[in-house]
């Protein structure tokens, strides 16, 4: 009988330090949001929207040559799809409309950040520590990467390949090797900016979403320092989004526009935007 109690304290134990975790967790983030509230705010209009798969589960989103990529998470239904910017007229169509191209990762892994350089698709995973390289034009596969820590988001400025890990740090990898060759602290007035996620680069920035804000913030690839910031909030908050998880992440550059689309996991649409500074 004693055991058992003894169990049964240890369990209640265990669950107030998770829910003590929530907490400061939750607090932490509002005191960030908080923060970035300060920064420059980038004024934007909406320009155009398109319907979006309600079952991707956002993790990469990049526009080029008038297709989209984009890479789905969670275990047992990882892949990487590809879809055409035009879409049918009807509603039914485009809920049904097949993707131009998809590839399924092994079950074992969580796809994450999806980045396009030099015809390559590259794509990391969230906890596996593994990079796969792939080609663009059919998705074929063409080598692994090892890499040390978590996998977040990805992006390129065309040398490097850009990843975020949820913390303050940026790492460069090298394409070739996938080496890390350098990395920077992203901060706003010294004060570490966390849950950095998907990541886009374009007009000379690093362009980041926040994981569980809907703020997109501008950073300057030198220094880590947040020069701006987006918010998405009413965008959001209009949007009948299926959970907590179905979060804002999915920043996508067109250049022929200069502008942006933006999603979010599971979410009905997309929609670009243009800065109106």
């Amino acid at each position: 009988m004693s055991d058992s109690l003894g169990k049964l304290e240890t369990m209640k134990d265990i669950i107030r330090l998770f829910c003590l975790s929530l907490t400061l967790i939750a607090n932490f983030s509002a005191a960030q949001a908080d923060s970035l509230a300060k920064a420059t705010q980038i004024p934007y209009s909406i320009i155009a929207e398109r319907s979006h798969k309600t079952n991707l589960f956002t993790q990469g989103f990049l526009f080029k040559d008038g297709s989209f990529f984009e890479s789905s998470g969670l275990y047992s239904k990882s892949n990487i799809v590809s879809y055409p910017l035009a879409e049918p007229a009807s509603a039914w169509e485009k809920m049904t409309a097949p993707f131009s191209q998809k590839q399924k990762l092994p079950d074992r892994f969580f796809a994450e950040g999806l980045t396009l350089l030099n015809d390559k698709l590259y794509l990391v995973t969230w906890q596996e520590g593994t990079a796969f390289v792939y080609k663009a034009a059919d998705f074929s596969f063409v080598k692994t990467f090892n890499y040390t820590g978590q996998g977040w988001g990805l992006a390129t400025d065309g040398k490097y390949i850009i990843r975020s890990d949820g913390s303050q740090t940026l790492f460069f990898h090298n394409p070739d090797t996938f080496a890390v060759e350098k990395t920077i602290s992203v901060k706003y007035k010294q004060e570490a900016i966390l849950n950095l996620n998907e990541l886009e680069y374009a007009e000379g920035f690093i362009w980041a979403n926040i994981w569980h804000d809907n703020r997109i913030i501008k950073i300057n690839p030198t220094t880590g320092d947040v020069v701006g910031a987006l918010d998405m909030s009413d965008l959001a908050k209009n949007l009948k989004v299926k959970d907590e998880e179905s979060v804002l992440n999915g920043i996508a550059y067109d250049a022929e526009k200069k502008a942006f689309w933006i999603t979010g996991k599971q979410w009905p649409k997309m929609f670009l935007i243009k800065m109106t500074h």
